[in-house]
Protein backbone atom coordinates (compact mmCIF):
# COMPACT_ATOMS: atom_id res chain seq x y z
CA UNK A 1 0.00 0.00 0.00
CA UNK A 2 2.64 2.33 1.06
CA UNK A 3 4.62 1.39 -2.62
CA UNK A 4 1.21 2.14 -4.15
CA UNK A 5 0.54 5.90 -2.10
CA UNK A 6 4.20 6.70 -3.40
CA UNK A 7 3.40 6.25 -7.33
CA UNK A 8 0.31 8.11 -6.90
CA UNK A 9 1.51 11.09 -5.21
CA UNK A 10 4.70 11.34 -7.73
CA UNK A 11 2.04 11.26 -10.77
CA UNK A 12 -1.14 12.48 -8.71
CA UNK A 13 -3.31 12.23 -11.24
CA UNK A 14 -4.72 10.10 -14.40
CA UNK A 15 -3.06 7.43 -13.04
CA UNK A 16 -4.29 3.83 -13.86
CA UNK A 17 -6.90 1.92 -11.29
CA UNK A 18 -5.75 1.50 -7.82
CA UNK A 19 -5.53 -1.88 -6.00
CA UNK A 20 -6.09 -0.61 -2.60
CA UNK A 21 -8.08 -2.27 0.10
CA UNK A 22 -11.16 -0.72 0.41
CA UNK A 23 -10.75 -0.43 4.32
CA UNK A 24 -7.48 0.59 4.12
CA UNK A 25 -8.40 4.68 4.05
CA UNK A 26 -4.86 5.91 4.29
CA UNK A 27 -5.11 6.39 0.54
CA UNK A 28 -8.08 8.81 0.93
CA UNK A 29 -6.95 10.50 3.84
CA UNK A 30 -3.29 11.30 1.97
CA UNK A 31 -5.44 12.56 -0.64
CA UNK A 32 -7.12 15.29 1.69
CA UNK A 33 -4.01 16.16 3.21
CA UNK A 34 -2.67 19.47 1.44
CA UNK A 35 0.88 18.08 -0.45
CA UNK A 36 3.18 20.29 -1.49
CA UNK A 37 3.72 18.36 -5.10
CA UNK A 38 0.07 19.67 -6.07
CA UNK A 39 1.26 23.07 -5.28
CA UNK A 40 4.02 22.61 -7.48
CA UNK A 41 2.75 21.41 -10.56
CA UNK A 42 0.36 24.15 -10.60
CA UNK A 43 2.21 27.51 -9.84
CA UNK A 44 4.63 25.63 -12.46
CA UNK A 45 1.49 25.25 -15.07
CA UNK A 46 0.62 28.91 -13.78
CA UNK A 47 3.93 30.47 -14.77
CA UNK A 48 3.23 28.92 -18.44
CA UNK A 49 -0.11 29.79 -18.85
CA UNK A 50 1.06 33.59 -18.22
CA UNK A 51 3.54 33.02 -21.45
CA UNK A 52 0.81 31.42 -23.19
CA UNK A 53 -1.28 34.61 -22.06
CA UNK A 54 1.59 36.85 -23.90
CA UNK A 55 1.77 34.90 -26.79
CA UNK A 56 -2.44 34.92 -27.58
CA UNK A 57 -2.03 38.23 -26.81
CA UNK A 58 0.73 39.15 -29.52
CA UNK A 59 -1.36 37.03 -31.97
CA UNK A 60 -4.29 39.19 -31.42
CA UNK A 61 -2.56 42.57 -32.00
CA UNK A 62 -1.27 41.47 -35.61
CA UNK A 63 -2.48 37.88 -37.02
CA UNK A 64 0.02 37.80 -39.17
CA UNK A 65 2.45 36.23 -36.24
CA UNK A 66 -0.12 34.44 -35.25
CA UNK A 67 1.00 30.28 -34.72
CA UNK A 68 -0.64 26.94 -35.55
CA UNK A 69 -1.69 26.30 -31.92
CA UNK A 70 -2.37 30.04 -31.37
CA UNK A 71 -5.29 30.14 -33.70
CA UNK A 72 -6.21 26.88 -32.83
CA UNK A 73 -7.21 28.37 -29.35
CA UNK A 74 -8.73 31.51 -31.17
CA UNK A 75 -11.00 29.61 -33.26
CA UNK A 76 -12.25 27.53 -29.84
CA UNK A 77 -13.03 30.72 -27.91
CA UNK A 78 -14.47 31.91 -31.27
CA UNK A 79 -16.61 29.12 -31.10
CA UNK A 80 -17.66 29.27 -27.43
CA UNK A 81 -18.12 33.30 -27.38
CA UNK A 82 -20.90 32.63 -30.58
CA UNK A 83 -23.22 30.96 -28.03
CA UNK A 84 -24.31 31.69 -24.52
CA UNK A 85 -24.47 30.08 -20.96
CA UNK A 86 -24.33 26.91 -20.52
CA UNK A 87 -24.49 26.10 -25.07
CA UNK A 88 -20.94 28.05 -24.81
CA UNK A 89 -19.31 25.96 -22.09
CA UNK A 90 -20.88 23.28 -23.59
CA UNK A 91 -19.15 24.37 -27.12
CA UNK A 92 -16.13 24.79 -25.65
CA UNK A 93 -16.01 21.46 -23.82
CA UNK A 94 -16.78 19.25 -27.09
CA UNK A 95 -14.17 21.36 -28.89
CA UNK A 96 -11.38 20.43 -26.90
CA UNK A 97 -12.47 16.78 -26.29
CA UNK A 98 -12.35 16.58 -30.21
CA UNK A 99 -9.17 18.69 -30.87
CA UNK A 100 -7.20 16.69 -27.90
CA UNK A 101 -6.42 12.67 -28.56
CA UNK A 102 -5.88 11.20 -24.96
CA UNK A 103 -2.25 10.17 -24.81
CA UNK A 104 -0.39 9.58 -21.12
CA UNK A 105 2.50 11.62 -19.71
CA UNK A 106 4.91 8.54 -20.17
CA UNK A 107 4.32 7.86 -24.03
CA UNK A 108 4.35 11.94 -24.92
CA UNK A 109 7.37 13.09 -22.54
CA UNK A 110 9.02 9.65 -20.91
CA UNK A 111 7.64 10.98 -17.63
CA UNK A 112 5.04 9.84 -14.90
CA UNK A 113 3.09 13.29 -14.89
CA UNK A 114 3.30 16.55 -16.96
CA UNK A 115 1.11 19.72 -16.81
CA UNK A 116 1.65 21.05 -20.44
CA UNK A 117 0.28 24.49 -20.77
CA UNK A 118 -2.84 25.17 -22.80
CA UNK A 119 -0.87 25.87 -26.47
CA UNK A 120 1.68 23.09 -25.81
CA UNK A 121 -1.44 20.65 -25.63
CA UNK A 122 -2.96 22.22 -28.80
CA UNK A 123 0.14 22.27 -30.66
CA UNK A 124 0.69 18.26 -29.68
CA UNK A 125 -3.21 17.53 -30.17
CA UNK A 126 -2.76 15.27 -27.43
CA UNK A 127 -2.71 15.29 -23.54
CA UNK A 128 -3.97 13.36 -20.54
CA UNK A 129 -6.82 14.72 -17.98
CA UNK A 130 -5.32 17.72 -16.76
CA UNK A 131 -4.19 18.75 -19.86
CA UNK A 132 -7.75 18.91 -21.04
CA UNK A 133 -9.01 20.39 -17.99
CA UNK A 134 -6.39 23.02 -18.23
CA UNK A 135 -7.20 23.95 -22.03
CA UNK A 136 -10.61 24.12 -21.07
CA UNK A 137 -10.35 26.52 -18.25
CA UNK A 138 -8.39 29.43 -20.29
CA UNK A 139 -10.55 28.96 -23.26
CA UNK A 140 -13.41 29.06 -21.24
CA UNK A 141 -11.55 32.18 -19.31
CA UNK A 142 -11.03 33.68 -22.97
CA UNK A 143 -14.48 33.21 -23.66
CA UNK A 144 -15.83 35.24 -21.07
CA UNK A 145 -16.30 33.18 -18.15
CA UNK A 146 -15.51 34.82 -14.51
CA UNK A 147 -12.40 32.93 -13.57
CA UNK A 148 -14.74 33.49 -10.02
CA UNK A 149 -16.86 30.56 -11.36
CA UNK A 150 -13.96 28.01 -12.64
CA UNK A 151 -12.10 25.88 -10.86
CA UNK A 152 -9.87 23.05 -11.96
CA UNK A 153 -10.75 19.83 -9.58
CA UNK A 154 -8.57 16.78 -8.76
CA UNK A 155 -11.22 13.65 -8.28
CA UNK A 156 -11.29 10.25 -7.19
CA UNK A 157 -12.45 7.79 -9.57
CA UNK A 158 -14.65 5.33 -7.82
CA UNK A 159 -15.68 2.71 -11.03
CA UNK A 160 -12.24 2.60 -11.87
CA UNK A 161 -10.26 3.58 -8.64
CA UNK A 162 -8.20 6.20 -9.59
CA UNK A 163 -7.29 9.86 -9.91
CA UNK A 164 -8.89 12.20 -12.15
CA UNK A 165 -8.78 16.13 -13.00
CA UNK A 166 -11.80 17.91 -14.40
CA UNK A 167 -13.07 21.83 -14.89
CA UNK A 168 -15.64 22.64 -12.79
CA UNK A 169 -17.93 25.61 -13.91
CA UNK A 170 -20.51 27.42 -12.35
CA UNK A 171 -23.78 28.02 -13.79
CA UNK A 172 -26.79 29.19 -12.03
CA UNK A 173 -25.39 28.42 -8.74
CA UNK A 174 -24.52 24.64 -9.81
CA UNK A 175 -20.80 23.95 -10.46
CA UNK A 176 -21.23 21.48 -13.63
CA UNK A 177 -18.13 18.90 -14.74
CA UNK A 178 -16.29 19.19 -17.68
CA UNK A 179 -14.59 16.03 -18.67
CA UNK A 180 -12.88 14.78 -21.69
CA UNK A 181 -14.22 11.36 -21.32
CA UNK A 182 -18.10 12.24 -22.27
CA UNK A 183 -19.73 15.71 -23.62
CA UNK A 184 -22.33 16.06 -21.34
CA UNK A 185 -22.25 18.03 -18.58
CA UNK A 186 -23.75 17.42 -15.10
CA UNK A 187 -23.19 18.35 -11.16
CA UNK A 188 -20.81 16.77 -9.46
CA UNK A 189 -22.97 14.99 -6.82
CA UNK A 190 -24.23 13.46 -10.12
CA UNK A 191 -21.05 11.68 -10.95
CA UNK A 192 -19.00 8.67 -9.80
CA UNK A 193 -16.35 11.26 -9.02
CA UNK A 194 -15.50 12.09 -5.12
CA UNK A 195 -13.98 15.79 -4.71
CA UNK A 196 -10.34 15.62 -3.39
CA UNK A 197 -9.09 19.33 -3.86
CA UNK A 198 -9.72 22.35 -5.83
CA UNK A 199 -7.20 24.71 -7.98
CA UNK A 200 -7.86 28.56 -8.85
CA UNK A 201 -7.26 29.84 -12.06
CA UNK A 202 -6.09 33.44 -10.62
CA UNK A 203 -4.17 31.85 -7.23
CA UNK A 204 -1.66 29.62 -6.34
CA UNK A 205 -3.41 27.96 -3.61
CA UNK A 206 -5.20 24.22 -3.40
CA UNK A 207 -8.14 23.83 -1.40
CA UNK A 208 -8.39 19.83 -0.13
CA UNK A 209 -11.53 18.42 0.63
CA UNK A 210 -11.86 17.31 4.54
CA UNK A 211 -12.87 13.60 3.95
CA UNK A 212 -12.69 10.69 6.60
CA UNK A 213 -13.72 7.90 5.69
CA UNK A 214 -17.34 7.63 6.27
CA UNK A 215 -18.12 11.17 4.33
CA UNK A 216 -15.88 9.70 1.55
CA UNK A 217 -18.66 7.32 0.51
CA UNK A 218 -21.22 8.82 1.61
CA UNK A 219 -22.47 12.72 0.21
CA UNK A 220 -19.82 14.16 -2.27
CA UNK A 221 -22.24 17.19 -1.57
CA UNK A 222 -20.89 17.85 1.57
CA UNK A 223 -17.33 17.62 0.32
CA UNK A 224 -17.60 19.92 -2.49
CA UNK A 225 -19.47 22.43 -0.18
CA UNK A 226 -16.82 22.82 2.44
CA UNK A 227 -13.84 23.21 -0.60
CA UNK A 228 -15.46 24.53 -3.57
Amino acid sequence: MRRILGVLLASFICVGPVQADEEDHSFFAIFAAPHPALIVKWQGVQRRIADDEARLAACRADTATCSDDELSFAAIVAAGRSREGKARIGEINRAVNLAIRPVSDERRFGVADNWSSPLETLSDGAGDCEDYAILKMLALRHAGVASADLKLLIVYDRPTRSAHAVVAVRLDERWLVLDNRRFAMVPLEFTEYRLLATLDPETQHVNHASLDAASFDAESVDATRDVM
